[in-house]
């Protein structure tokens, strides 16, 4: 069965149990079903260019996933926007994906050229709508696309389609033995690890347990709403999870029904692993690892003792999965030990690549053997039968999670008027980047003091990128220093500001 079938299936049998909870707000399987047919058959009737992309704005409402389905039950692929987007970057996603269509679940005060209408509407306006399959998105067709940076200094789309989710479904229920219960819905869906829980929990007919943005930024909110969430399945980065170790009395005695952790988006540190395990004695660990390009995650390593006791860092796979390999500038497996690029093999990489942006879809989609690859651009090695991650091969990072391009950052701060120059250099500790820090030259002398200049252009940066983009320290230098070939000298730049 497809993913929609899935869904369909635990409709019709379980039509009074919880699909989704929200901020006090929760929505049946029946209630899930009913309404994003009726959602689809207002999106049906608007005549809207063939699979063209439809946008979807709001921020962890049930409405939200009524939506998504919705959209794909009407033909077209979904474009998760979050709340939390700025409204600049909004409008370039809107722009370049050629959205037919935005459906927003929370106020939206950006003007846009493309007509846009409240889920609640739409809903309304097909009540009592009958379940169309002819018309579902299935197989090779675009299920959803996600925006994530570009070098360009624009983000790019990531299409993946039916088929790359329902096997990635099949594959992590299998992997991570996941159990029945209640799953935890932190990331917001603009961000892919959203995905990791949103389509196995709805397609397995388990409870999704959102928290919102608000929430998180409350710790006496946060932590009262996950006492109270009977959570079996924790899904979130490790950035998140340290937030959460930051409470002493976050443990199994808070949350006793946890019991499993899913970890990816980022380095799963060994300490936070370690301590983990001291306060979820019962729980098991698993750290994940795959890009959005992949669709979410592609290999899971269960998190041992005694790993934690052998290695300096987790392993990101064992290395006979077939899915995942090191290679190098050939093409061909590298030997345990040395580094290679990792690669990735198998049905859940993009059938379609970025979408309007062939010349970076061949950039790193390939074809080999035969079998549609997708060159990470990851490092890796190979020990003891493991698969070890070794940081990035250009200046693409992750950062609390969130996967970035520095050349991005660094085009977005030269935009400013005050900037003649800018590099933006990771702060790293082990293979773990922490943190940014911007080097950046200034059009004219300063005349205020340096933390006035430093807010001032924080402010001017989020009105463009996201915050967990804008750089946490700003340092100022006349001049950037240059190599033999004219290009900024990054490695005396790191030295000089002391990284």
């Amino acid at each position: 069965m497809n993913v929609l079938q899935q869904i369909a299936s635990v409709a019709k049998e379980h039509p009074e149990k919880v699909a989704y909870r929200s901020a006090g707000q929760t929505v049946t399987y029946g209630e899930l079903w009913e309404q994003s047919n009726a959602l689809a058959h207002t999106i049906k009737k608007m005549n809207l260019p063939k699979n063209s992309p439809i946008t979807v704005y709001g921020h962890m409402s049930p409405k939200q996933i009524i939506a998504f389905l919705g959209v794909v039950k009407a033909g077209h692929p979904y474009i998760p926007l979050d709340i939390s987007i700025p409204l600049e970057r909004i409008s370039h996603i809107v722009e370049a994906s050629k959205s037919s269509f935005m459906i927003t679940t929370e106020q939206f005060d950006l003007e846009i050229a493309v007509q846009q209408q409240t889920a609640n509407d739409l809903i309304v306006k097909g009540e009592g709508a009958q379940n169309d399959p002819t018309t579902w998105v299935s197989e090779d067709e675009v299920f959803y696309i996600i925006y994530t940076s570009g070098s360009t200094g624009k983000p790019k789309g990531v299409q993946i389609s039916e088929s790359n989710l329902r096997h990635f479904v099949a594959w992590i229920n299998e992997a991570c033995s996941l159990p029945n219960g209640v799953y935890l819905n932190q990331a917001p869906y603009s961000f892919d690890l959203s995905v990791m829980d949103l389509y196995p929990a709805l397609t397995g007919g388990r409870e999704l347990h959102a928290i919102t943005k608000s929430q998180i930024e409350n710790a006496g909110l946060l932590f009262e709403e996950l006492h109270d969430s009977s959570i079996n399945v924790w899904t979130s980065t490790p950035s998140f999870a340290k937030i959460c170790l930051m409470n002493p009395e976050w443990n199994d005695e808070q949350m006793p029904d946890l019991q499993t952790f899913l970890f990816c988006g980022e380095v799963l540190p060994l300490q936070v692993a370690k301590e983990l395990k001291q306060r979820f004695k019962k729980a098991t660990i698993y750290n994940l690892y795959g890009p959005t390009e992949t669709t979410v995650a592609v290999t899971a390593v269960e998190v041992t003792d005694d790993m934690i006791e052998t290695y300096e860092q987790l392993p990101i796979a064992p290395v006979d999965t077939g899915i995942l390999k090191i290679m190098n500038e050939q093409m061909e497996e590298v030997t345990d030990g040395e580094k290679g690029e990792l690669v990735i093999f198998g049905p859940t990489v993009s059938t379609s690549g970025y979408l309007y942006a062939e010349e970076q879809t061949n950039k790193v989609f390939k074809t080999h053997e035969g079998e549609r690859i997708y060159k990470a651009g990851d490092l890796g090695y190979i020990q003891d039968g493991h698969i070890f991650y070794a940081g990035r091969s250009d200046f693409q990072i992750k950062l609390h999670g969130y996967r970035m391009e520095i050349e991005e950052i660094e085009k977005q701060i030269e935009a400013l008027d005050e900037v003649g120059a800018c590099v933006v250099l990771p702060v790293k500790s082990g293979e773990e980047v922490t943190a940014l820090t911007a080097c950046v030259a200034l059009h004219n002398e300063m005349t205020e003091k340096p933390f006035k200049v430093t807010k001032n252009l924080k402010e001017k940066l989020l009105k463009a990128i996201p915050n967990y983009m804008v750089p946490k320290k700003f340092v100022y230098l006349d001049s950037l220093p240059l190599n033999m070939n004219g290009k900024v000298d990054r490695k005396r730049l790191a030295v000089e500001v002391g990284l």
